[in-house]
């Protein structure tokens, strides 16, 4: 049981990283009805470019995390402008297959700038392990799931609170009637890339924190998608669900089946989700007339 509970903590630590980087893909396909693909490739830059200002450029870890946030907004509005918005209008598959090619570009482009070796993520977390009625939990863990929590609780107030997180839900909701209602869409799809793409970089920093710096990361980020699915594409609060669940699969499959199996009990969970309730946990289903 013990051993249980450990492996439970320690898919709570890495599904809050996946529910933060589905929040992402979720706020992106709800305001703008575009699956950003790419977002696994993004959470992986992130971590380079945090560990690129930490260990190359000497920079303190909060100094090199917002400089990353940084950057990250400011790659998020050129994506808009650049891939996006002159795609807008044609069909969904056009705009799936442009963010599975800027995928491919900036993980090759990782690869150019960074090499393919794997690197230690220089943080000054502690990670030491507290020993609580026989469970041995690893405060890395801990601190993962309390900067998550921190991370996603803000977020969730500025969508709910803020003017601009509020044009955004609207956007979400509608984007016609958003439009009809004075709400400046392109500014809010702008934010929205920006937004999506800082959270794909917190994702990424801290997932480095706990594993290590590699173009590997790219593909662990896509596991954003199921998580997302499986908790609802329209739901914000099924992406943190989703997130979280499929971290904690994840981590119980590689425990008591076998390291090579996890990835496909999640596709599993996945597949079953969309044959059962295709709309996901959270999600709201769609209802057609005809």
């Amino acid at each position: 049981m013990t051993a249980f509970i450990q492996y439970l903590i320690t898919g709570i630590a890495v599904g809050s990283i996946y529910a933060i980087v589905a929040l992402g893909f979720s706020l992106v396909f709800k305001a703008t009805g575009v699956f950003n693909f790419a977002q696994g490739s993004l959470m992986m830059l992130g971590a380079f470019l945090a560990w690129t200002a930490t260990a190359r450029w000497g920079l303190a870890l909060v100094p090199a995390i917002v400089l990353t946030l940084v950057i990250s907004g400011a790659l998020g509005v050129a994506m808009h402008f650049v891939v996006i918005r002159p795609l807008m209008g044609n069909t969904l598959l056009t705009l799936v297959m442009a963010t599975i090619a800027l995928s491919l570009i900036i993980s090759a482009m990782a690869s150019i700038i960074w090499g393919s070796e794997q690197r230690l993520f220089p943080s000054p977390i502690p990670d030491h392990v507290l020993i609580v009625g026989g469970v041995r939990i690893s405060t890395l863990d801990l601190i993962v799931i309390g900067v998550s929590g921190v991370c996603m609780l803000i977020f969730g107030l500025f969508f709910r609170f803020t003017t601009l997180g509020l044009q955004m839900r609207a956007t979400a909701e509608n984007s016609e009637a958003a439009v009809l209602s004075g709400v400046n869409s392109q500014r809010v799809f702008v934010v929205t890339f920006a937004v999506a793409l800082m959270l794909a970089s917190i994702g990424g920093i801290l997932l480095a924190n706990i594993s290590l710096v590699s173009l590997s990361l790219g593909d662990i980020g896509l596991l954003a998608f199921p998580a997302v699915v499986v908790g609802g594409l329209t739901s914000i609060p099924g992406a943190v669900v989703g997130g979280i669940l499929i971290g904690v699969i994840e981590q119980l499959s590689a425990a008591y089946i076998s390291v090579e199996s996890q990835d496909v009990i999640v596709y599993v969970v996945l597949l079953i989700v969309l044959l059962v309730r295709p709309w996901g946990i959270l999600g709201e289903r769609e209802v057609v007339r005809v």
